[in-house]
């Protein structure tokens, strides 16, 4: 081999030896550096899960049954008077001027109680308060779930102490105004769906006011 080639060959040796060199740094820099798109992993859920807490067990009173004996009540007074079916025998609070409820004597916490209340005031149609009330719920309670919907009625479980909770709400329009005047909420255990389905309906029907 001539001195030329000689000195071709050092110098091509060295230029190796240098590229493998910033090849290896880059590398270490950037591990991935072919251009491939590589999965990253996240470092957290993208959407909020609420954790499902160890549930405690329900009151052991009877289920709520359909078909509830009812009787007529005279609730408000002025322009929140109204009469509406209510369960016999139940003991009745007033909430506020335009909130009323119903719930058995000497029932246990974490039973079933009714609530009738007047939204007129509000001026707004039953779509949008059952649309707004559902985000309300998301918003106020954990582990919501819409178990069933209608066009003015809502059916939903939730989590509340540590216990599951189910119920169920429906708007009333009494003047033809398609606007909700009345929310009735029945809320429960999941063993008294099939009562508290019953009776929100009836007692739905049965409003009128004045």
């Amino acid at each position: 081999m001539t001195w030329r080639g000689t000195a071709v060959l050092a110098l091509l040796l060295a230029v190796g030896a240098a590229g493998g060199f910033g090849a290896s740094l880059l590398a270490g820099e950037n591990p991935r550096a072919d251009g491939r798109a590589a999965p990253v992993a996240a470092a957290s859920p993208s959407l909020p899960v609420d954790p499902v807490p160890d549930l405690l067990p329900d009151p052991p009173t009877p289920p709520l049954a359909p078909g509830l004996p009812l009787e007529r009540r005279v609730v408000g007074s002025g322009d929140f008077r109204m009469t509406l079916p209510a369960p016999v025998g139940w003991d009745f609070s007033e909430n506020s001027l335009n909130e009323w409820q119903w719930r058995p004597p000497d029932q246990p916490d974490f039973g079933y109680v009714m609530r009738v209340e007047q939204v007129l005031s509000n001026r707004r149609s039953i779509d949008w308060t059952l649309d707004r009330r559902i985000d309300e719920l998301r918003e106020d309670e954990s582990n919501v779930e819409v178990l069933g919907q209608t066009a003015d009625s809502l059916h939903f479980s939730y989590v509340t102490s540590n216990h599951l909770r189910h119920g169920y709400l429906r708007w009333v329009d009494l003047t033809g105004s398609d606007n909700a005047q009345v929310e009735i909420a029945v809320t429960g255990r999941e063993v008294d769906d099939a009562g508290m389905a019953d009776l929100v309906a009836r007692v739905g029907s049965g409003i009128r006011l004045g």
